[in-house]
């Protein structure tokens, strides 16, 4: 008999992601009686929705440690912000619960996935054009909006014989990256040009050059996980995890397509034209889109056959099956309200800010996404780290011989691509939730795709300080 113990591996040795989630809450807690109380002034500018941060006005102001009482209240105040996204959680996975169960995806995919696997390299091929559509997607919409469509990644990936990183991957880092390095967001860019006084969404070219290589080392990566572990299955991140009610139920041969299914899958498609039509043209976000997804899940249920009573039961199922999801959502941004509630965040801002006067522009271009990528960890709120942090890297990059569109490409990749792996923001937790992938499994997984991205965020800084990228 032996008795010695099988080494447990880094990432089987974490605790439950809602036990993660209030230890960071509780360091949060901590930080507001170590970390000294201070305040910018702020001071609105035209075009955005936000007080921005004047510069050179950050003072020292009486501390407001959290208490005991005080950690368990932001918890359901961090739920009541973080309502919309919650809601669109809940919302939208009852209303795939209608369609899934239709079996109009399944068809989909089935019929879908036996002719692209007969295709030489039709996997790889499959894993780039997805990557691509929800980074373009990304550019439009962030990445809450594209938490519903998580189970159609990892069925995608599941069928083409990968696994369910492969599938998360496809969805969360694509349109993670997307939404990181678009050369047109209002939220990101476009808040931080207003800030800057730059023309609305210029420098797009070289964003756009950007955003291309970007979502290419995405796509790539992905491949090389998913070439490896097609060839060595036991190297696998998640081979243990139940895959029940994720996998296809039929040998591919035997599936077709009803003219039900048809009108299903249409719905489906008007629910996606939607979600970008509607933020583009109508300036729509979690609101609107969540009211999509119940339209969407009503006519879904009509088209599939179903009575009210059943689709109704169908959703509530969906829904419900996504509970642990929402409230991840909820205790992220708990994590916020704690840090904004002890008066410590501009501390922190100004603390960061500070030291980057000392170096050269490439070293302070360098730093500045360090610093942002930081800052992330508490505000990761694309336009809100813009407001709280632009005013003040402005200044310093005109100081240092930085560009302002170089000094908003900086803010970019630390608050952007930082995002694929952050716990503190909602959609990502949701997304792992929903894929059946435990976050210590997605990041040992996204750490060295995240170190890419970022030296393809360096090089693309280097290239803007070199040609002295301006306004256009």
């Amino acid at each position: 008999m032996n008795n010695s113990k099988e080494k447990v591996v880094w990432y089987k040795r974490f605790p439950h992601i809602y036990v993660i989630l209030l230890a960071i809450i509780f360091l949060s807690a901590i930080l507001t009686w170590i970390i000294p109380a201070g305040e910018f002034l702020r001071t609105d500018i035209p075009g955005t929705t936000r007080k921005v941060i004047v510069p050179n006005t950050y003072k020292i102001i009486e501390s407001s440690g959290a208490s005991l009482f005080d950690i368990f209240k932001a918890i359901p105040i961090g739920m009541r912000m973080s309502a919309d996204i919650i809601f669109l959680i809940l919302i939208s996975s009852g209303t795939f619960k209608i369609i899934q169960s239709t079996g109009a995806i399944e068809n989909a995919l089935g019929v879908f996935l036996n002719k692209v696997n007969k295709i030489k390299n039709g996997g790889i091929i499959t894993i780039w054009v997805t990557t691509f559509i929800f980074s373009s997607i990304g550019i439009i919409v962030g990445p809450e909006i594209q938490i519903p469509f998580t189970l159609i990644g990892v069925s995608i990936a599941l069928g083409l014989g990968y696994d369910l990183i492969v599938g998360l991957a496809m969805v969360m880092a694509a349109g993670g990256i997307g939404f990181a390095t678009a050369p047109i967001n209002m939220s990101t860019i476009g808040t931080a040009g207003i800030i800057g006084g730059l023309p609305l969404f210029s420098g797009a070219g070289l964003r756009s050059v950007y955003w291309f290589v970007s979502t290419c080392v995405v796509a790539g990566y992905i491949s090389w996980y998913a070439i490896n572990i097609k060839k060595f299955p036991e190297k696998s991140l998640v081979k243990d995890v139940n895959l029940q009610d994720l996998t296809l139920n039929k040998k591919l041969s035997e599936y077709s397509i009803s003219r039900k299914d048809i009108k299903v899958l249409m719905t489906l498609l008007g629910i996606f034209i939607m979600l970008i039509v509607g933020p583009l043209k109508f300036n729509w976000y979690l609101i609107e889109v969540s009211a999509t997804f119940l339209i969407g899940g009503i006519v879904a249920g009509f088209v599939g056959g179903y009575n009210i009573n059943k689709t109704i039961d169908i959703f509530v199922k969906g829904a419900g099956e996504m509970m642990m999801a929402a409230f991840i959502v909820g205790l992220g941004r708990a994590i916020q309200v704690i840090l904004e509630d002890g008066r410590i965040m501009d501390t922190i801002i100004h603390i960061l800010s500070e030291p980057l006067q000392r170096f050269g522009p490439i070293s302070a271009g360098i730093l500045m996404t360090f610093v942002h990528g930081v800052i992330n960890i508490f505000i990761p709120s694309g336009s809100g780290q813009a407001a709280a942090t632009m005013p003040i890297m402005f200044p310093l990059g005109d100081i240092l011989g930085m560009t302002r569109q170089t000094s908003i490409l900086a803010f970019q990749i630390g608050d952007g691509i930082t995002n694929i792996i952050y716990p503190t923001l909602g959609s990502v937790m949701a997304m792992c939730a929903i894929a059946r992938v435990s976050f210590e499994k997605w990041v040992k997984f996204a750490l060295k795709l995240v170190l890419l991205l970022y030296i393809t965020g360096w090089i693309f800084l280097v290239i803007a300080i070199k040609i002295n990228w301006g306004p256009f």
